[in-house]
């Protein structure tokens, strides 16, 4: 594969996330680019986290990537391919909006605006409320028991506490702008895939589906796997999706095409 792939990783994580699925398409010539967001300030959970992260936001984290972006293409001559998980995979819509990319994947991706399941209405409206009265949480720490029963069950047993030591601080107010980023489909001109795992106890497989379903409108893919949960990327099997993934650029790269870095316009978040 010519073209570059950027992998964004997901909240509280780092571009290490992305080990196995990297040396995949390593193997296959892709170059391959997985940066870790604003790395100053996402510091290891067990460091003590500086006073910027709480200023965080998503459109920082966009303003990162766009960066990014042109980097590779700086360096390759080629506009890049972007996959993103949960969080990243939030952020890879909006580029897919912004047409920054020439193709897009979105695995178990935060939902944009507007996509919500009724659990996730209730849980968004009670994070709003609670903010709203002052428990806003400034800097998240993951907590080991969230993330050991949502995140990384279907993750062997062996290997849960290891990813969950290697886990950051994250921004609160990036986790309060989940409830409603916007994104708008109709500007998306790129191929997209969005990839659910039906074990998923963190971003549902129902509310993946409402999100592949927003993007119907404009050719968007789909693809669910039955035996993978939200850390589908390292998960026994993880070969299938990342073949399956990876065949999907491939056909997807051959019909689409993006404006050279020179003769796009400048547009941060």
């Amino acid at each position: 594969m010519q073209t570059p792939i950027l992998m964004i990783h997901g909240m509280c994580c780092t571009g290490d996330v992305w080990a196995h699925f990297r040396k995949f398409f390593e193997t296959r010539g892709a170059k391959v680019y997985t940066p870790t967001l604003c790395p100053s300030e996402r510091v290891s959970i067990s460091a003590r986290p500086p006073r910027a992260l709480r200023d965080l936001s998503l459109s920082d984290y966009v303003r990162h990537l766009e960066d990014e972006v042109e980097r590779i293409e700086q360096e390759t001559g080629r506009v890049p391919a972007v996959i993103g998980h949960s969080m990243g995979g939030l952020l890879a819509q909006a580029l897919a909006e912004r047409n920054r990319v020439r193709a897009a994947v979105f695995i178990s991706p935060a939902a944009p605006g507007g996509i919500h399941t009724p659990l996730t209405r209730v849980f968004w409206n009670a994070v709003l409320l609670a903010n709203r009265f002052g428990f806003r949480q400034p800097m998240i720490r993951p907590n080991s028991r969230t993330v050991l029963a949502m995140v990384l069950n279907a993750l062997p047993k062996a290997e849960r506490l290891a990813a969950f030591e290697a886990m950051v601080w994250e921004s609160g107010r990036v986790f309060e702008e989940f409830a409603n980023y916007p994104i708008d489909e109709t500007k998306v001109k790129i191929p997209v895939l969005t990839v659910a795992g039906t074990r998923d106890r963190l971003i549902a497989a129902a509310l993946v589906r409402l999100t592949a379903k927003k993007y119907e409108s404009v050719g968007g893919d789909f693809l669910e796997y039955s035996d993978h949960g939200h850390w589908l990327y390292a998960e026994p099997g993880w070969e299938t999706p990342a073949k399956e993934i990876y065949e999907w650029l491939e056909r997807a790269l051959e019909r689409s095409s993006v404006p050279a870095l020179s003769e796009r316009p400048r547009a941060h978040a």
